[in-house]
């Protein structure tokens, strides 16, 4: 569907809605999408909301839970925690470099996180979340070229209040958390949340001849504490101080196998067991694995934002941020007990992000003119190890692959060096990246009421960003082979093997300056409907590839940069309010146009990081709401035609004029909340309902990489006493037990074979509140 035809149907259905009776003005979600409160059935942006009670009520604690809440929603975990993205309206950044910054932003109580990774918390007691899809850039920044994931958690209340929560479930799945909140003297407040929680491995291991011993992957075990104050001493000033810290130990994460290539008999011949799967299972969830998952994830920070009433117009609203997140981990790099090759979990494999940022503004009322300007400051360090050690097979691996199964000793024949030489267990190559970014933008957002009806919004921002990079490269074995080799190079001389790498450090600049802006014209056709047409500019800066890039003579490829990714996105939109405020109905269609869309992509052995030159998403989506007395109906659903341009992009000759990676044709969500008194008991039950149709879930489209179409269902039953002071719940997730995957991959270094990380399989469990 064209956009033109999506902006005639809109039209068409608001003269159509417009003739249902407008009456009384009803209770509306406030949000602060524009970082200014406003009604949202009043935003003229595209925005779903996520309150606290529907996080909690799908059992939902982090940023991968509000997916299925959401249409056009994805946030996907590959590797390990580091490797998480976040995509809308099929738009998102691969995450498993950290080179390149997320397209959906995440922001949490005003402050940016610098990746979607280092945003996957317990989030604690939430107020709401908001979802706004499209360019957000001329308000939030570098990282919204596809929009913003906001995070509103509960401030401290002057009220005291305390909550409790034990849970219990299958999978060894247990957890606790407490909250308490209330005046600490007459002008302070404060709350305080401690969560802990633990699920035993989704992955059953075959580890081979170890070393690892651990027999499940991809478990949970983590603790989180988060405290606020809140100082109010007159009806002018507030400052509100949080502080949280998270530490994971976890084992994350294996992949099972979903395609069987012909290398599979390479790697039995060298494992103790079978090496992999003699048929792909998914359904069974084994995973082949001799070498050790175990990762170590810490995120901290503090934050402090200051409000103050300049007059009784104007407000000055500063968020000052330091936030530390660190994250270390073990990877079996061949994702089979056969001893190939693998990353140790002793920290040489790992990334650091330390930041600070400031964010100053204005907001000022008037007749006529309501008014934001602004200034942002980022400093953001960025610490990357990486290595890649040989296992005891690697060398015999390499062997059968050159010489099709036949001889172990190939690779000593083209070295000339002894059998077991040419690549030593435990030698490899060490990586060290240091990023250093600078970010400062001034910022201006305005509404002008042209009219009773209709009113005029433009915001722009400039930025001026700097990247500096140091990359120092090493191999402890000096690449012996590929410098020895007489044939073969394209094998014996992979990145991790290469000579050319010894002892190299390169420095890599990049300095630029980007504006973003937005025009919105609303008309507020009566007191319930609103009618708005946008045009929005994102931007997301240039970067470098922080992994080896070699040439095709094997020389090392100094420049690693890749350019800055830019959309415009046109949006025409409609909000109304029906019923007594008892319908509430959200309509929007987009045509979003990306350039340079920074695409990673793992062909078997490396990243490849990809400026595609055009990338379009267009579509259209509702959100709809329908109280009736106990019984609360909810549903939204997108219909996104997102395709790349047709230009040929080398090593990835399926992506021009296809449909891009995680972009489903349909999505929708659907569910019901329902609550019943009984005597002095009360019944509630709550239901959800996630469709996707089908989509790749891989960045290069192979078609072995496919996800068929899946529905996901979560719900829960729960009694509880009159007065809420208790509350017993019985809870499901993935109620059907569906298997889908998360990512599909190119199993590494095993030609024909692919492995997928999976999404979690049916949770039931039992949950106690206890509420003063």
């Amino acid at each position: 569907m064209s956009f033109a035809r999506s902006c005639l149907a809109g039209t068409a259905l608001l003269s159509l809605i417009a003739a249902v009776p407008a009456l009384a003005q009803p209770k509306e979600v406030i949000v602060t999408a524009q970082k200014r409160p406003e009604p949202l059935s009043r935003t003229p942006l595209s925005v779903s909301v996520v309150t606290g009670e529907a996080l909690q009520a799908a059992y939902g604690h982090d940023l991968k839970d509000l997916q299925d809440l959401t249409p056009s929603l994805f946030v996907i975990s590959t590797a390990n925690e580091a490797q998480t993205t976040a995509r809308l309206r099929g738009v998102g950044t691969v995450g498993d470099n950290p080179g390149l910054e997320s397209s959906v932003g995440v922001v949490i109580d005003g402050v940016q996180r610098p990746r979607t990774a280092t945003a996957m918390s317990d989030l604690g007691p939430v107020d709401r979340i908001e979802i706004l899809k499209g360019p957000q850039s001329d308000v939030y920044g570098k990282g919204a070229s596809a929009g913003i994931i906001q995070v509103v958690s509960e401030r401290p209340d002057f009220k005291p209040r305390a909550d409790a929560e034990l849970t219990g479930g299958d999978q060894g799945l247990y957890g606790a958390s407490a909250y308490v909140t209330g005046a600490i003297g007459k002008q302070w407040a404060g709350s305080l949340y401690v969560a802990g929680r633990h699920r035993d491995g989704q992955y059953r291991v075959r580890t081979g001849a170890g070393p690892r011993d651990e027999t499940r992957d991809n478990d949970q075990n983590y603790g989180s504490v988060r405290g606020q104050l809140l100082f109010v001493p007159n009806d002018r000033y507030a400052l509100r101080l949080i502080a949280d810290y998270t530490q994971r130990d976890e084992f994350c994460c294996t992949g099972t196998p979903i395609v069987v290539g012909p290398t599979r008999a390479y790697v039995d011949s060298l494992a103790t067991d079978d090496g992999t799967a003699l048929t792909a299972d998914p359904k069974a969830r084994n995973a082949w694995s001799n070498r050790s998952t175990k990762q170590r994830l810490v995120d901290t920070g503090v934050s402090a934002q200051v409000d103050y009433k300049v007059s009784d117009t104007v407000q000055l609203t500063s968020v000052t941020a330091l936030r530390h997140w660190d994250h270390r981990n073990g990877y079996d790099a061949d994702f089979t007990s056969a001893d190939i090759y693998y990353r140790d979990p002793n920290g040489a494999f790992g990334n650091r992000f330390d930041t600070v940022s400031e964010e100053v503004r204005l907001n000022g009322k008037g007749a006529t003119l309501d008014w934001m300007l602004g200034a942002f400051f980022d400093q953001e360090d960025l610490t990357r190890h990486d290595e890649t050690l040989y296992g005891k097979d690697y060398e015999a691996y390499v062997s059968l692959l050159l010489s099709a199964g036949v001889n172990p000793s190939k690779v000593s024949q083209i070295t000339g060096l002894p059998v077991g030489q040419s690549y030593v267990q435990g030698q490899g190559s060490h990586d060290l990246y240091q990023q250093h970014e600078r970010n400062f933008a001034v910022f201006g957002h305005a509404q002008w009421q042209l009219a009773e009806a209709w009113s005029l919004q433009a915001g722009a921002r400039l930025n001026r960003q700097t990247k500096s990079l140091t990359s120092r490269f090493g191999n402890s074995d000096n690449g012996i082979a590929c410098a020895h080799a007489t044939a073969s190079q394209s094998v014996l001389c992979l990145p991790w093997s290469n000579p050319a790498f010894n002892n190299v450090t390169l420095y890599q600049l990049d300095g630029e300056d980007a504006g973003t802006g937005s025009v919105r014209l609303k008309w507020q056709a009566t007191a319930n409907i609103m009618a708005y047409a946008s045009w929005s500019r994102g931007w997301k800066g240039a970067g470098f590839n922080l992994d080896r890039e070699q040439k095709a003579d094997y020389s090392v490829d100094s420049d690693s940069s890749f350019k800055a990714e830019t959309s415009q996105s046109w949006e025409l939109g409609l909000k109304g309010r029906y019923l007594d405020g008892k319908l509430a109905l959200d309509l929007a269609a987009f045509d979003e146009a990306f350039r340079n869309f920074q695409l990673n992509t793992f062909l078997g052995t490396t990243f490849v990081v990809d400026s595609i030159p055009h990338l379009r998403s267009k579509g259209i989506e509702a959100d709809s709401r329908y109280a009736l007395g106990d019984l609360n109906l909810n549903a939204g659903v997108t219909y996104d035609d997102a395709k790349f341009g047709h230009e040929a992009v080398a090593g990835l000759p399926l992506i021009a004029g296809n449909t891009a990676s995680f972009a489903p044709k349909w999505s929708a969500t659907y569910g019901f909340d329902y609550v019943h008194a009984i005597g002095n008991f009360r019944i509630s039950a709550t239901f959800n309902g996630k469709y996707n149709s089908a989509y790749n879930t891989g960045s290069d489209l192979n078609p072995l990489k496919l996800q068929k179409a899946y529905a996901l269902y979560d719900g829960q039953v729960a009694l509880s006493d009159a007065s809420g002071e208790w509350s017993l719940e019985l809870w499901g997730r993935n109620l059907t037990d569906v298997t889908y995957y998360q990512v599909a991959f190119a199993a590494p270094f095993q030609s024909g074979s692919y492995d997928a990380f999976l999404g979690n399989p049916r949770t039931i469990g039992l949950t106690l509140r206890l509420h003063y």
